[in-house]
């Protein structure tokens, strides 16, 4: 057998290529200055006197043994095993080398930049572009999140601060109400605020939507869950915030922790349901969709005639679908029966798409939140106000536009006069 005479060096070059290309992974090894891909053992009898190298998959059988040459630097090797029963893959698939910490250094700047959406993907793509190494899943999640962490903050962290944001929030914005409750053990439970300009723009629209038709946030709730204590807590500081107006009606879902709370914190309002919850509802109890199109109508419907001649149609029907329907008051959901004016506002369409802006901002640490909610109510409030500005109607520009529409309607009408000299209205 030919004996090979190396250095200690030349054996970490064996490691160095066991898994890669010499180039890149000496162009790494530079950057990071961390182990090879591979194990090197040195006998604890004589340390400096053997060595062994292994591969990093425990069941590859990849190895390289030496011995130090008697009165020499050099190593022969003894045994050399050239064939890795693991897959590529395996073997490059730790990258002990690229450390999470290391990954999130080379993307903080595009993750702060905001240009590019810092996914998954776009993290395994750059460390191939630029160090040509491949990393997994995990380890460009984790380096993902310490980015995030880094620029966002903690949650722990952002909880310590939280009382003197708030308390910033409401001096540089005089007329903002912010509340926190704590738990028995003084931690953090609940958060509520309601900015200045919302409070005194409320006093001026409708109890339901803004003038302008359009979404008008009054305040924000921060809760663990939907449950009858965190709506009570949330209501009661509404109450304190908003006062109570009145025919102040709210529209929500059919949640009982929601009604709960309206009904206890504010008893004079009246609580409607939302006919888009109320129809999906029909669907999961698998109700047929001529059902669901007569309890549309039975719930749009403006006449107490109109309203019980459907509801009889309905009964006719599926009748264990009518008994479902009136386990709620018709006073909650049909427009005929509803108490006070209601504002043409049947479902929470506005609410939902409320949901949908704040979604990415869900996702943030709460001060982030916070900023992010700020930052989006401050845009809209100055583009309303620039806009408001500029128009010189008596009313909004929906509203003016809505009378407009009604107008060239209304040139359109015909009056003929009968005998008993009552109008009647034809249109052409």
């Amino acid at each position: 057998m030919e004996l090979i005479l190396i250095t200690s060096d030349k054996i970490e070059e064996i490691a160095e290529s066991s898994s890669a290309s010499q180039k890149s992974r000496k162009r790494v090894r530079r950057k990071l200055k961390e182990s090879p891909p591979c194990k090197i053992l040195r006998h604890d009898v004589l340390p400096e006197e053997r060595y062994e190298l292994k591969c990093i998959v425990d069941k590859c059988d990849w190895n390289v043994r030496a011995t130090r040459i008697k009165y020499s630097t050099l190593f022969r090797v003894i045994k050399y095993h050239n064939i890795h029963e693991c897959s590529v893959d395996a073997r490059k698939s730790d990258q002990k080398h690229a450390t999470s910490n290391f990954i999130s250094e080379q993307i903080i700047e595009h993750v702060r930049g905001k240009k590019i959406e810092v996914t998954l993907a776009f993290v395994e793509n750059e460390m191939k572009k630029k160090f040509r190494i491949d990393i997994d899943y995990h380890k460009a999640w984790c380096a993902i999140q310490k980015v995030v962490a880094c620029i966002r903050g903690i949650p722990e962290e952002n909880y310590q601060i939280l009382p003197p944001y708030l308390h910033m929030m409401a001096g540089k914005n005089p007329g903002t109400y912010t509340s926190i409750k704590r738990d028995a053990q003084n931690r953090f439970a609940y958060m509520f605020f309601a900015h200045s300009a919302s409070i005194v723009g409320w006093y001026y629209y409708r109890p339901v939507i803004d003038a302008n038709n359009q979404i008008f946030s009054l305040c924000f709730g921060v809760a663990d869950s939907e449950n009858n204590e965190a709506y009570i807590w949330f209501f009661g500081e509404m109450r304190k915030a908003i006062q109570v107006r009145h025919e102040l009606l709210f529209l929500s879902d059919r949640n009982q922790s929601i009604v709960n709370g309206i009904r206890k914190v504010f008893p004079e309002a009246h609580h409607g349901i939302c006919l888009y919850h109320f129809e999906k509802n029909l669907k999961q109890r698998h109700a047929k969709a001529t059902v669901i199109n007569l309890f549309q109508s039975v719930a749009r419907s403006y006449k107490h005639e109109d309203f019980n001649q459907l509801m009889s149609q309905l009964k006719s029907i599926d009748k264990k679908t009518y008994n479902y329907i009136m386990e709620e008051p018709p006073e909650r959901w049909a427009r005929s029966w509803f108490p006070q004016r209601r504002y043409y506002m049947l479902t929470t369409n506005i609410v939902e798409s409320m949901n949908s802006v704040l979604l990415k901002g869900r996702e943030m640490p709460i001060l982030r939140m916070l900023d992010f909610i700020q930052e989006m109510l401050g845009e809209w409030f100055y583009k309303r106000r620039k806009k408001a500005n500029e128009t010189f109607h008596r009313v909004s520009i929906w509203a003016e536009e809505e009378m407009t529409k009604k107008m060239d309607l209304a040139c359109k009408t015909f009056v003929g006069i009968f005998i008993n000299f009552n109008f009647l209205y034809l249109l052409q």
